[in-house]
Order: C-alpha cells, then sequence, then structure tokens
C-alpha cells in the first residue's frame, strides 16, 4: 500500500529513498534496524511501511533524537580527505571495515539473494516460505529472455503461483481437522502453526525467480568486495542489483565503498576453470543424468583420519606453558591410546552449557560433504557461511520429492503436475538461456553442493538444523551429517546434540 504525505515525510530522515527498492537505513537506533529487518521473515509488508507504521503508532521514539543531530558537515568532508588518502591511496583498507551500512534490499528474486547471503561477513535476514504467504505473481521479471522464452517462463511461474494460492488454502482447510490443538495453545496460536505447516508442505512449488525481501548488515570492506563480485556476475539482475545496492550505500559511506567495480579476473574466472578441466576431466557413468545416488542426501568425501590428535593438540596448546612447543606437545601424545585421547576431548566439552559453542580447538580438523537437497532447504542452509561451500547450478536435472503428507492429504496430484510442467518449461529455457533457466527451476528442485567445514561448525549446523521445529528437508541434512560424521570419528556420537526424531502430523 502506497504511503500516504504524512507517512513519508515521517520516515523520509532515516532512508536514502522513499520510492527504490534497494535504500539504506540510517539515524535508527541499531535496536529499531534489527527489529526492521526481522519484520522481513514475518510480514507481507516492505521495510518503509513497517516503519511508518511504528513512528505512527509512537513505537519508537527516534524524531527528537534525530532533529537533535548536528550536521557534521566539516568532519564529514575531512573524513572523505583521510579515506581517499590513507584507505583509497595507500591501501589501509582494514580501517573500513569501522563503517557499517545498513541496505534494505525488496523484490529481488531468491537467485540474486543466494548470491549477495554468499558474504562470509555480512548479516541478513530474508522474507520467510515458512510465515508468509506468497502472492500471485510474486516473481520477477526477466527482460534478458525475450519472445517466446520470456513467455514460457511467464507462463510457467503463472501456473507455479496459481497452484501454490489454490492449494495452501485447501491444504490449511485439510490440517484444521488433521492436527490437534495443542493443550493451552491459543487459537490465534493454532492458526500460525497451521499455515506454517502449509506454507512448510507447499513452498517446492515457488519458482527461484521469486521476489523476496532481505535486510543485510555489513561493514564497507566487506561490502564492496560483495559488491565487486556481483558487479562482476554473468546474470543481469545481480548486476542490476548490485549498482542499486552501491548507490545506496554511498550515501552513507561515500568514500569507502565509492570504487567497487566490475572485476576482469572473477568475471572470467569459471570460463578459465571451465576450459582447462576439459582436458583432463573424462566423465563417468556417475555424472549428470545418474539417477542411483538420489536416495543418499549426505556423501562423505575426505576427512582427516588424524582429526582427534588435532583437536587435542590446539586443546593442549592453549594450556600449556610457554616453554612447551607444538612439536614436543604432538611428540608427547604418541604414546597416548585413542581412549586417553577421546578423555581429553570428552573434557573439554562436559561442562558445556545450551548455548555453548564447543571449544575453538575443534576448528583444527575439517570434513568435506557433498549435499543434495531441495533448493528451498539449501535457501535455509546456505545461511551457515563458517565454511567453504562450492555450489553447481540449479536445475531440474535431479528431479524434486513431493512432500508424503500432500500425498496422505490426496492433494499431491495437482502438485505434482505442475512440477513436471515446471521442468518443461526449464528445459526449452536451459537449451539457450541455461544461467536464466535456473529462474524457472521451482524450490523442490534439488540440488548439489560441496561443504568444506571444520568440527566446530559442524556440531553447530547439526545441532541448530535437526532440532524438531525445523523443516523436514534440511533435518534430514543434519541428521545425515552426523550419521556420515559417526561412522568415521565414532568417538563424536555422545558429543553431538542431534535430534534423531522423524515426527509427523498430531492426528485428530
Amino acid at each position: 500500500m502506497p504511503l500516504d504525505e504524512a507517512a513519508r515525510g515521517r520516515i523520509a530522515p532515516y532512508v536514502s529513498s522513499l520510492t527504490d527498492d534497494v535504500f539504506a537505513l540510517s539515524g535508527l537506533p541499531e535496536e529499531v534496524i534489527a527489529v526492521l529487518f526481522a519484520y522481513y521473515s514475518r510480514s507481507r509488508d516492505d521495510l518503509r511501511t513497517n516503519l511508518a507504521r511504528l513512528l505512527a503508532d509512537q513505537e519508537l521514539d527516534v524524531g527528537e533524537a534525530a532533529a537533535a543531530r548536528p550536521a557534521f558537515g566539516l568532519a564529514t568532508e575531512k573524513a572523505r580527505a583521510f579515506h581517499e588518502k590513507w584507505v583509497v591511496g595507500y591501501g589501509h583498507a582494514s580501517v573500513a571495515e569501522h563503517a557499517v551500512v545498513h541496505l534494505a534490499i525488496e523484490n529481488v528474486s531468491i537467485v540474486a539473494s543466494k548470491v549477495i547471503e554468499d558474504l562470509r561477513l555480512g548479516s541478513y535476514t530474508e522474507k520467510s516460505t515458512r510465515y508468509v504467504v506468497f502472492d500471485r505473481n510474486s516473481f520477477v521479471d526477466l527482460p534478458e529472455l525475450e519472445g517466446a522464452l520470456g513467455q514460457t517462463y511467464r507462463q510457467s511461474a503463472e501456473r507455479l503461483f496459481t497452484t501454490y494460492v489454490e492449494l495452501m488454502a485447501r491444504v490449511m482447510d485439510a490440517l484444521k481437522v488433521r492436527v490437534l490443538r495443542p493443550p493451552g495453545a491459543s487459537e490465534a496460536a493454532h492458526a500460525a502453526a497451521i499455515r506454517a505447516h502449509a506454507c512448510d508442505l507447499l513452498r517446492g512449488l515457488l519458482p527461484a525467480g521469486t521476489r523476496t525481501n532481505l535486510g543485510l548488515t555489513a561493514n564497507a570492506r566487506a561490502l564492496e568486495a560483495l559488491l565487486t563480485k556481483m558487479l562482476s556476475h554473468p546474470l543481469a539482475e545481480v548486476r542490476d542489483v548490485a549498482t542499486a545496492m552501491h548507490a545506496a550505500a554511498r550515501t552513507v559511506t561515500p568514500t569507502l565503498v565509492k570504487y567497487a567495480a566490475k572485476s576482469e579476473y572473477r568475471a572470467a574466472l569459471r570460463g578459465d576453470v571451465t576450459d582447462k578441466l576439459r582436458s583432463v576431466y573424462d566423465p563417468g557413468p556417475w555424472d549428470v543424468g545418474a539417477t542411483n545416488v538420489v536416495g543418499q542426501p549426505v556423501r562423505l568425501v575426505r576427512h582427516d583420519k588424524d582429526a582427534l590428535e588435532r583437536i587435542v593438540l590446539a586443546l593442549a596448546y592453549e594450556g600449556s606453558e610457554p616453554n612447551v612447543h607444538a612439536r614436543g606437545l604432538s611428540e608427547g601424545m604418541r604414546h597416548a591410546t585413542a581412549r586417553e585421547l577421546e578423555d581429553i576431548v570428552r573434557a573439554s566439552v562436559q561442562r558445556r552449557g545450551a548455548y555453548d559453542p564447543v571449544p575453538r580447538g575443534f576448528e583444527a580438523t575439517t570434513m568435506t560433504f557433498e549435499l543434495m537437497l531441495d533448493y528451498g532447504a539449501y535457501r535455509d542452509l546456505q545461511r551457515h557461511r563458517m565454511l567453504l561451500p562450492a555450489t553447481q547450478r540449479l536445475t531440474c536435472r535431479l528431479g524434486f520429492e513431493t512432500p508424503a503428507e500432500l500425498s496422505e492429504l490426496e492433494l499431491d496430484r495437482v502438485y505434482t503436475d505442475a512440477m513436471v510442467a515446471a521442468c518443461d518449461a526449464w528445459e526449452q529455457i536451459e537449451e539457450q538461456r541455461p544461467l536464466e533457466a535456473q529462474y524457472a527451476v521451482p524450490l523442490g528442485f534439488r540440488i548439489r553442493t560441496l561443504w568444506t567445514l571444520n568440527l566446530r561448525e559442524l556440531f553447530h549446523v547439526i545441532e541448530l538444523r535437526s532440532a524438531r521445529q525445523g523443516h523436514a528437508s534440511y533435518r534430514r541434512i543434519a541428521q545425515g551429517l552426523f550419521r556420515a560424521a559417526i561412522a568415521v570419528h565414532p568417538w563424536l556420537e555422545g558429543l553431538v546434540r542431534v535430534d534423531l526424531g522423524d515426527y509427523t502430523l498430531s492426528r485428530a
């Protein structure tokens, strides 16, 4: 809903634009910005609407503080001159890490949001497919797909959204009969739970071109690196969004992100590697087209056989005297039994509280897994950034899985027909524009990604994403990571707090 003049006047001091889809926030208390970004996950409204509502309701006491802010004109000019000389001219880029930028990025595709969220040193909150029911035609247009290809894309997206909206009402009605209201739960809470469960069952229909909103907080140095990466990206939408982000960020840090630009090196990197790979890589029967691997969502690719020794060395070194050196510790541990080493590791976590991470010593060893999961689950897990990911292009080649509960509700045929039709549309676009064809792929289709992560991060992913309240798709991945890890490191079994339950609907 468009804002009236009074509302526009109230929010104008705090946003860099009243109309652009990408804009910066400034002048607001940090906790206010945090709650506005949090609304993205739950609210169908845009950030400016939510900000205007909070100001109108006087839930935010920011007016007087904003009016009292000094202009800082001369100080700003001196800061710009300093940054031009020292940060830009002499390369002291670490200074830029002290400047923080908050960007609201609205009406971008899920495809573009995944590129933005690949930045490790950034914080994000994105529109949730669990708590927000999407409207019809909530997908980005692709001007680069002309003629028949563009029409194929639009018709496929329209059919997916039509099926999604129509099934949403039917699934919610069916769940109201099947799912009992827990004792003590309010009608509103029960209705919200029903809606979230319906969204979970149907999110696979949403195409990757679905419009989403996200809030980004990053320091200027990290943001400039992200902008350079995005401006070098092969997809036009990503480059366009980067240009808009660059303009918005410069309203806050005019000098520190000023020189973000396309990198010819980054633009050519993937093609250069692919060209050389063809001379040494001979595809085998396990490659594209193989269907016998679909049932195994997690595969262990490599691990350190001396993981236990690496962790104990890191733990022991921090507690040792200054005259002790690493080689001496390592040699001394050669005489320890595996049981003794395991006891040391167990001692390091025995007092761990519910929210305590395992010690940093667990970062001394890594594991590499290949995951095959639906794109909706990938969208959730991709936010774990303290790892090395390598992800393949999104296609329909790895197939999709129809949620079992839709079959129980006898609504699976409509879902499956829409997914098959979307695959047909994707194939037509893929022949000519394989990168743009990704936008037509529904979230229910699978993608492959290669993860290398240390054991400390592995604990975090397994414990967070196997929790009962999580979506079944990524819970399956977290459980698979646990089982693959203990197969080679059995001493981990009693240390990781994993939930291996398989939860079903409560039935009337």
